[in-house]
């Protein structure tokens, strides 16, 4: 079948096909933000897991939650009149299409042949639009009640604090498709960033994947990572069939897989150059790959294929550039690791998946 090219291709660009900041994808992030714990959690049970990034969430004083549970319980006062005037709306729809059903069919009884046109063409209107309205009301209730119900249990089951699922709510809340506009989706793609790297901190699952440099960068600068994943990173939410980059694309971005799958085909001469080596590999959720599009200027060897719906990080080289050089010994550490990456680089064959370089 014909793939789609996502706009994250040739020009090098992170937007993915969808907005990436409705609510109905920041719902299914959460999706595989949770099948991602579940990895880390039967990776860790099995005694295979990575040094982990994050790790340590600060716990709130009780003092200081309780604004915090106050705010939750008036949302959900507030979540409960709204429902109930959406029902109460639906009901007075509905009531007034009986009425306008009982008068066309009275109309119709009292005219004969002759009630067709005039009043008879303004009643089927008004019945036709308010059919649309309840059609229309309808959908939007239950989309809605979908993403509460869906938002409220993943929060639950992962026991997201007060805090932090409040402002999930509130994310939810603003994301409506209807309410979207162009001015607001930059805003709001930096927003569904910050709180999935939160939520990736509270659930002790890596955002960076447990990366060697990002582990020890963590270790030393915690807040500086927390920096570079809030200001650098973008959610990309794929579908299968997608096609995130392709060979020749300009490479701007280091990715990282957090749900899904992925595929990555490339051609290679052989180190003897007796001929052309074909590389395909498949790629799911804990994995990285375009790391040299940290430490040097990069072009894609190969192309990225989506085979499952998934969800990827994008870490902006320059804004991971900005970040790091602002402090000065974390500078110096990645300067001195990219030494080693690109002399690993130019050793071996030169594709997207080349292998972190050692952070002893």
């Amino acid at each position: 079948g014909n793939r789609r090219m996502s706009s994250a291709g040739s020009h090098g660009s992170t937007a993915p096909s969808r907005s990436g900041v409705s609510a109905d994808d920041f719902v299914v992030m959460l999706r595989h933000l949770a099948d991602a714990a579940v990895r880390e959690a039967s990776s860790s049970s099995q005694g295979k897991g990575r040094p982990r990034l994050g790790g340590t969430v600060s716990k709130f004083s009780r003092l200081q939650q309780i604004p915090a549970r106050m705010e939750w319980v008036v949302r959900g006062l507030q979540d409960a009149v709204s429902a109930a005037s959406v029902m109460m709306c639906l009901v007075a729809l509905k009531i007034m299409q009986r009425v306008v059903i009982v008068c066309q069919v009275l109309l119709c009884c009292g005219h004969g042949r002759d009630w067709h046109g005039g009043s008879g063409d303004k009643f089927s209107s008004l019945q036709w639009k308010l059919t649309n309205m309840i059609i229309q009301l309808q959908g939007l209730r239950q989309e809605k009640t979908f993403w509460r119900r869906t938002t409220c249990d993943f929060l639950t089951r992962h026991r997201i604090s007060v805090s932090l699922s409040m402002r999930v709510r509130k994310y939810i809340d603003r994301s409506h498709p209807q309410q979207i506009r162009d001015s607001t989706v930059d805003s709001l793609r930096r927003l569904s960033a910050e709180l999935l790297v939160d939520l990736h901190e509270e659930m002790h699952v890596p955002a960076l994947s447990g990366h060697p440099f990002f582990v020890r960068l963590f270790t030393a600068h915690p807040e500086l990572v927390r920096r570079l994943c809030q200001g650098a990173l973008v959610p990309m939410l794929k579908s299968p069939d997608e096609l995130v980059f392709s060979v020749g694309d300009v490479c701007s971005h280091m990715y990282f897989v957090v749900s899904g799958h992925v595929v990555y085909s490339a051609s290679h001469r052989s180190e003897d150059d007796s001929g052309v080596v074909r590389v395909r590999r498949t790629l799911h959720g804990g994995q990285w790959l375009s790391e040299a599009a940290l430490w040097t200027a990069w072009v894609h060897r190969g192309e990225l294929c989506v085979l499952t719906e998934c969800l990827l990080f994008a870490l902006s080289a320059s804004g991971f550039a900005s970040v790091i050089s602002s402090h000065q010994s974390a500078h110096v550490f990645a300067v001195g690791y990219a030494r080693k990456f690109v002399k690993s680089l130019n050793r071996g064959p030169q594709t997207d998946l080349a292998e972190a370089a050692s952070v002893d």
